[in-house]
Formats: C-alpha cells, sequence, structure tokens
C-alpha cells in the first residue's frame, strides 16, 4: 500500500557532497532540498582538451525507428571495430554501424537476427568498472575525497584516466575515441551553459535541478582537485579539469548500465538507441550457467559477461533498439536529464510522457495525533519521515493524480470530524487511542472519507499545482518551439535542438499539473456540494 510512499523517499536525502551509486541517484537527489554550496561554478577554469568539445558519435534516437543505409565508416569506427574482434568478440549477430541521423549505433549483422539470438556478449574484462578504478592509482589517490560507493565519480575518474593514457598507452583506446564529445551531447542540460540553461528551462523544476547537479559535482571535483598536486603523474591537468570532469559525468549518466551491484560502461552494448518497448533484453551471464543469472551474488568469483538477447527477429543492417526505461516509469524530464533527448515526435507523445515532481506536505507538526500517524506509518513499512510530506513524480493519468491522496488524507484525519464516513470515523477514534488496524485505516484512506477531509486535500494539492503552473510559460507558447526541425534557418543548430528539448519538457509538466488541477477542482467542488 506504501509502495509510492516508499519509492518517494529516494527523494528526500540531501547530503552536501554527492555520494550517487548511480546517475539517477544524483539527478533524485537534485529535487530534495539540498544546502546551497559555496562554491560557484565560475570558481573554476572550463578551458577543454580537444577531446570533450570534438566531434566523435551522436546516440540517441530522434527520428523513425526504420533502419538507414550505412554512412561512410569513419576510421574510428574501423579501429572500434578491430579492437572488438582482437579482444575476441566476434559477434556476427550485430554490428556497429554509423546511420545518418543516428551517428554510430548497433544494427543487425549480415545474416540479420531471429527472436532468440544471443546479439552479442561482452564479457566484464572489457568493462571500465568502479571496482577496476578504486583498485588502481587513481583510485588510491582520491580514496579519501571519493567513497568508495559513488560509483559515478569513480567512472568518471576512470574515463578521464583512460583519456589521459593516449593512443599509445591505453588498451581501451578504439572505445574511448568513439565516445560522444561534449559538442556532440548537445541535449545533456548538466553541460549547457548556464545562461542558456536558465532561460530554455524557466519555469521547469528541472533548471534548478541540473543547477544544483553542477554544482555538486564542481563542489566534489574541488576536493579531487586539491589531490592533484601530490600526484602529478596521475592526473595531468590538460585532461583533469573541472570540464572534463563534467563531461566524464555526461557520459557515465548517459551511458552506463547496472552490472550485478555496480554501474559498468559496456563496450558496444552501449552503443543501442532507445526505442521504447524494444523487446530485446539485456542480461548477465555466466559461464558455465547455462544462461542469464538474477542475482549479484551469482556473479561473483566467476567469469560473467553482459548479454543482449533478441526479442524479436530483426533483418540485415536494421538497427537494434533497447528500451531505456521510458515506456515503464521514465518521465520526458528524467529521459532529457538522463540520456539527453525527450522521446516521442509529436505534441501528444511528449504530453503523454510527462511529468513534474511536486512535495506535498504531510502531517503537521502541530498535529495531535502526530505519534499515532508516524507509529502507523512506521508499521506500514514507510521509511523514517514519511509522515513529513511525499515526493511525487506526478503524471498526466488517472492514478497518478491520486497518488499523493492518502497521506494527505491521513495529515487531515481527525477523530472529532463529524463528516467523516462512520468506519473511517472508528478508525480515527481507534487511531487516537493507539489501538488502529494499520492496514485497515491504511485501506479506508485509498478513497474518500468525507467532505471535510477532501475539501482540505483538494486546497492543497490545487496550491500546489496551481504554483507550479504559474512558473511555467503557457502551453501555445511553448509548442511553436517544440516542433521538429522544418528545415528552416536555425532549426538545425544545436541551440534550436536544446530549446526543443526543453520545450517538449514542460509541455510534459503543464499536461501533469493540469491533468491534477481538473481532477481536484471536481473533488472540491463534489466537497462543496455535500
Amino acid at each position: 500500500l506504501l509502495d509510492a510512499l516508499r519509492r518517494c523517499q529516494r527523494f528526500t536525502h540531501s547530503p552536501t557532497r554527492p555520494r550517487a551509486r548511480s546517475p539517477f541517484d544524483l539527478m533524485l537527489r537534485c529535487l530534495a532540498p539540498l544546502y546551497l554550496l559555496s562554491t560557484a561554478a565560475g570558481a573554476y577554469s572550463l578551458d577543454a582538451p580537444r577531446h570533450f568539445v570534438a566531434a566523435a558519435s551522436a546516440r540517441h534516437a530522434r527520428g523513425t525507428v526504420a533502419s538507414a543505409a550505412p554512412a561512410a565508416a569513419p576510421p574510428e569506427l574501423a579501429s572500434f571495430r578491430a579492437w572488438l574482434s582482437e579482444s575476441g568478440i566476434a559477434s556476427e549477430a550485430v554490428e556497429p554501424a554509423k546511420l545518418p541521423g543516428w551517428g554510430v549505433c548497433l544494427v543487425a549483422g549480415p545474416d540479420g537476427v531471429a527472436q532468440g539470438d544471443t546479439l552479442l556478449s561482452i564479457p566484464t574484462a572489457l568493462h571500465l568498472t568502479p571496482s577496476s578504478v578504486a583498485a588502481g592509482p587513481v583510485g588510491a589517490a582520491v580514496a579519501r575525497v571519493v567513497p568508495s560507493d559513488d560509483h559515478s565519480a569513480l567512472l568518471a575518474l576512470g574515463l578521464l584516466e583512460q583519456l589521459s593514457r593516449g593512443e599509445a598507452n591505453c588498451s581501451s583506446w578504439p572505445y574511448i575515441e568513439l565516445l560522444p564529445s561534449g559538442d556532440e551531447m548537445v541535449g545533456m542540460p548538466l553541460l549547457w551553459a548556464d545562461e542558456e540553461r536558465a532561460q530554455l528551462l524557466s519555469g521547469s523544476h528541472l533548471e534548478g535541478c541540473v543547477a544544483q547537479a553542477r554544482q555538486q559535482l564542481l563542489e566534489q571535483w574541488a576536493a579531487v582537485e586539491a589531490v592533484l598536486p601530490t600526484h602529478a603523474e596521475v592526473f595531468p591537468r590538460s585532461v583533469f579539469n573541472a570540464a572534463g570532469y563534467l563531461w566524464a559525468h555526461a557520459v557515465v549518466l548517459s551511458r552506463a548500465l547496472p552490472f550485478g551491484e555496480e554501474l559498468h560502461l559496456i563496450p558496444l552494448l552501449d552503443l543501442a538507441n532507445h526505442a521504447a518497448g524494444s523487446p530485446h533484453a539485456c542480461s548477465i551471464g555466466v559461464s558455465g550457467e547455462g544462461g542469464a543469472v538474477s542475482e549479484a551474488w551469482q556473479v561473483e568469483g566467476k567469469e560473467a559477461a553482459a548479454v543482449l538477447t533478441a526479442g524479436a527477429g530483426a533483418a540485415a543492417g536494421e538497427q537494434v533498439f533497447i528500451d531505456y526505461g521510458e515506456a515503464g516509469w521514465r518521465s520526458s524530464w528524467e529521459m532529457l536529464y538522463t540520456y539527453g533527448f525527450v522521446p516521442g515526435s509529436s505534441v501528444e507523445e511528449w504530453i503523454a510522457a510527462g511529468g513534474r515532481p511536486l512535495f506535498f506536505d504531510g502531517v503537521s507538526p502541530s498535529d495531535e495525533l502526530l505519534p499515532q500517524k508516524r507509529a502507523l506509518l512506521a508499521a506500514l513499512g514507510a521509511s523514517e519521515g514519511a509522515a513529513d510530506g511525499q515526493w511525487l513524480d506526478l503524471k498526466p493519468t488517472a492514478d497518478q493524480c491520486v497518488a499523493m491522496a492518502p497521506l494527505l488524507r491521513l495529515a487531515n484525519l481527525s477523530p472529532g470530524d463529524a463528516s467523516l464516513e462512520e468506519g473511517v470515523r472508528r478508525l480515527a477514534e481507534a487511531l487516537a487511542e493507539w489501538r488502529a488496524d494499520p492496514t485497515a485505516l491504511w485501506s479506508a484512506l485509498q478513497r474518500p472519507v468525507g467532505a471535510a477531509v477532501e475539501a482540505k486535500v483538494a486546497e492543497q494539492v490545487l496550491s500546489v499545482c496551481e504554483e507550479a503552473l504559474a512558473a511555467l510559460p503557457p502551453a501555445d507558447e511553448l509548442a511553436p518551439r517544440a516542433k521538429p526541425d522544418q528545415g528552416l534557418p536555425g532549426d538545425g543548430t544545436a541551440e534550436a535542438e536544446r530549446a526543443r528539448c526543453a520545450a517538449r519538457v514542460m509541455l510534459g509538466e503543464r499536461s501533469a499539473l493540469e491533468a491534477c488541477v481538473s481532477v481536484w477542482e471536481k473533488v472540491r467542488a463534489a466537497a462543496a456540494a455535500a
């Protein structure tokens, strides 16, 4: 019953320095109230080595999912293929290719693929992992300032270490050389200039989220930078700088995949673009186990590999996609933050994928039943502090528009409320006397309990939603900005693409908020008429 409440506890942790177990954790943390960090972005030199701004490869789906004729293969792609072959990765099922409008991606091999085929299997020896970075010279140098469970930071530093070695001394150079540059990650808000981001995302929660993420990363970089002078041979300043650290984090954020209990960067597999509902499945394979494993402990001490299995057939040269999560639970703002694009090609799709994180205050500190209500939530398995309020990624669906209601009804529940239904009134009296059945009461709170409570909940929800709506640009201003590239002058620029992404996210935010307002205006009217 408290599944949504448990999920939302991830939003309320607020450390002063990022300790993300995954890129998504870093994003979630930015939605919580955060300590203001004293270090400003302008305090760092953002002069970047050429790799951070040079062309490399595109990544994400922006058009249809149809295949396209391969473009001329760049030298980097030939080197990458040769490196895979030398490393024992000789899959006939899929291969890397450069497609117009897509960049370097994963396509079916010359014989096509059939459902159930193993498309690739990449052993952990080729992965870039947090544990390998932590065990090396970079990990040893930063051990006092970067926690061992901060997988994102360790992977980012590992990327910079590989880059600093150069072609002659980096065994995985063909993979590093194929990674997207900062200029190519056009849609990654983490890399947008502060002024442009503030303008494009004005009114969106994402502006503050990204600003604080950058600030936290630069705060962490300051701690790392402090150890550089004593380890100059490990940290060449041409690569290890603030711009490089942000670039590396953007790469990790958009490309790293969970593997066991860690995040890994997995060559070849991370070329797969996104398509909602793609049937192809990623899993962990263990040598001798006869297939995929489901638990992290099954990998320990064994030769493991990242495996991609075909969920459907594909013709030769057809692009092989995976689903990044958008089809299930990721809102458009989260897709933009994490991967640098907004799925869909129409206003209807951007609206349907919309979401807006909101915080709803819970039980008042002055509530006479605060101890009982806290105990009730604890008995149901909620985390400490659940009674204080709830973060909800509001979506434009009927169930999401009322997902905050049970907690808010509890917050406004009083045994002296004459408008309560008889059964609920008895449960409220039992709560006051410390003898309420937690499951029975929470079940009762899933539906309206009385006119007075519903009126209070409606006013609270409407106040939060209307405040958020008032900050956003109107829909008729956002819709023209969100349109796909029309081939007009200026449409094909990086600035235009960022503006499109921002507008699509905010259209989705408006959709979620307006849907919620519509629902609760009806509730308020019904409560007033009761």
